[in-house]
């Protein structure tokens, strides 16, 4: 009796012994999850070539923001069959970002985009007629891949088509992060302005999840990113005619110089926002400022910088020959000309502020004639609360980071190329 006594108690022992291991061991993984972070290096799509027009449609669409008559002829005027594009000055268009896809992994390029949630991508789904040259999902050849019934999803662009289609859950990874049980959307049907765009094969968002177009809701990557990182942040760091990177756990202190300030983010309608609080002007000793902030979105997916009307209107009348064009719906400055710096202050209720400076070379966006160019600064318009949307123009000059588990937006200068 007194061995059996002694087995039990050995067993019980032993028991305890390999469940403290395993314990251990899973904390030991939880840990080393929890301290993974990844730096991705951006393609720059220099090549890339974009009608000023349709960045601006397509940004005013995309945020569900009224067209006004002028803008929507113009489009018309440059329907995709007959559609001349301009070259954008300096080609920066458009950053995308490597990232693996299903086991084995499939590597595709995405425009990792904070004005947006959802994760789309082009697949063996997808319509043939509207592929063109991208690099595509393919599901069938994943092992981990498993299609979510009855999970459906549909964005309309600025075209009037639709990115829509169906859901799986796979792999999802860059660099050492890897999601298992991802929710990726394939496409069945790609809007032209995607389609039109080789280089790119899809979308990974990273807004916040209310955003997201799936029906039934399921989990974005915004949701699974702060358990998977040592801090739960990512910083953007486009560079005017160069790469850049996106890096997800860490602050690269090497990337900006002085030091980072914050604001707070409102999320509750799923956007990066912030508020904008004032404006100045280079060589103007005037520093403008709101009675009430302006709330504007901080958006990666968005190219052009879009500003409160009284800022944009102030900042053309100091530009010599810039002007609202009728004709173009949209300010327009000569382009021989070097716009000044403009200077952008946002604030938050407990006083903090962040202020960048885009350099005036930056603004010149696009050509319209030999002389008459799209400026990179523009507004809204008076059809919509939202006032602003700070993109691409606005992040390439500085250093970004979008802090999740603090809802903080903060900005750091750096040294700047503004050869054009």
């Amino acid at each position: 009796m007194w061995a059996a006594m002694s087995f039990c108690r050995l067993l019980s022992v032993l028991v305890t012994l390999v469940a403290c291991f395993v314990a251990t061991n899973h904390a030991a993984e939880e840990a080393n999850i929890s301290k993974r972070t990844v730096s991705i290096p951006l393609r720059h799509n220099v090549d890339s070539v974009r009608n000023p027009h349709w960045e601006h449609y397509r940004t005013l669409r995309k945020h569900n923001i009224p067209i006004p008559g002028r803008l929507q002829e113009i489009v018309r005027e440059t329907s995709p069959h007959k559609f001349v594009s301009n070259n954008a000055h300096g080609g920066d268009l458009l950053w995308l970002a490597p990232v693996q896809i299903g086991t084995p992994p499939q590597t595709l390029y995405l425009d990792l985009d904070t004005g947006s949630t959802d994760t789309w991508v082009f697949s063996t789904d997808t319509d043939k007629r509207n592929v063109n040259g991208q690099d595509l999902y393919h599901p069938a050849k994943s092992t981990t891949a498993e299609l979510i019934d009855d999970c459906t999803w549909s964005i309309m662009y600025g075209d009037f088509s639709t990115s829509s289609g169906i859901c799986y859950r796979d792999t999802f990874a860059f660099g050492d992060i890897k999601i298992e049980g991802m929710t990726i959307e394939s496409a069945m049907h790609a809007s032209y302005m995607f389609t039109e765009t080789a280089a790119m094969s899809g979308l990974v968002g990273l807004a916040w999840s209310s955003l997201a177009q799936m029906v039934p809701k399921q989990p974005c990557l915004i949701d699974f990113l702060p358990r998977m990182m040592a801090e739960p942040l990512f910083t953007v760091d486009f560079v005017h005619n160069g790469t850049g990177s996106f890096n997800f756990g860490f602050i690269d202190k090497n990337l900006y110089k002085d030091e980072i300030k914050y604001v707070d983010v409102d999320t509750k309608d799923g956007f990066w926002t912030v508020d904008y609080h004032g404006f100045r002007i280079a060589g103007d000793s005037i520093k403008y400022e709101f009675a009430k902030p302006k709330p504007v979105i901080v958006d990666t997916g968005s190219t052009l910088l879009f500003a409160p009307e009284a800022a944009v209107k102030k900042y053309y009348d100091l530009v010599q020959g810039g002007k609202f064009s009728n004709k173009e719906y949209a300010y327009t400055i000569p382009c021989d000309t070097t716009p000044p710096d403009y200077i952008v202050e946002l604030s938050d209720a407990h006083g903090n502020k962040v202020e960048t400076t885009i350099p005036g070379e930056y603004v010149i966006y696009a050509h319209l004639s030999d002389n008459e160019c799209f400026g990179g600064i523009q507004s809204l318009g008076s059809f919509t609360d939202l006032q602003g949307i700070l993109g691409d123009m606005y992040l390439k000059s500085g250093f970004a980071v979008f802090d999740i588990g603090e809802k903080k937006f903060g900005m750091a200068p750096k040294p700047l190329d503004t050869d054009s």
